[in-house]
């Protein structure tokens, strides 16, 4: 055997028991006219990822678009 192959690492296995995540309800539709997108449980939009309003991301302080 070679050196080291007898130690093991040791933890607890993920069970996922911590909070649950958060839902939004379902059957929601996207807001957008003549759009029947139906918006996932997990998604907190009001639209679908085609018609969600651009969000501008602020780095470092300054705007960038």
């Amino acid at each position: 055997m070679t050196e080291g192959s007898e130690r093991s690492i040791q933890g607890t296995p993920f069970a996922g028991d911590g909070r649950p995540s958060r839902s939004f309800g379902k059957g929601r539709v996207c807001k957008e006219t003549g759009c029947g997108t139906r918006l996932s449980i997990y998604n907190r939009g009001k639209f679908c990822y085609l018609h969600e309003p651009m969000a501008v991301p602020r780095t470092r302080g300054r705007k960038i678009a």
